[in-house]
């Protein structure tokens, strides 16, 4: 498994409201929004071949609730 970087940032409150209708109206969190559009951003600016297969790679979707029902989901 790779190994995952945390990054933190802030918004104008207008373009987070606007990020979070956004997302909740595509059925997915705004954690998944952002990694898409940071996907997107480096594949546009980063100069690397657009059709490498790192950035054809899919985002791992879970419900909203998996970090609340991890252990009962993972429970041995």
């Amino acid at each position: 498994m790779s190994e995952i970087k945390y990054i933190q940032s802030e918004l104008d409150k207008h373009l987070y409201f606007e990020l979070k209708r956004t997302a909740e109206k595509k059925g997915i969190s705004i954690k998944e929004a952002i990694r898409e559009a940071v996907t997107e951003w480096v594949r546009d600016k980063s100069g690397f071949d657009k059709k490498d297969p790192f950035f054809m790679m899919h985002t791992f979707h879970a419900s909203k609730d998996l970090s609340e029902k991890h252990d009962e989901i993972y429970e041995d």
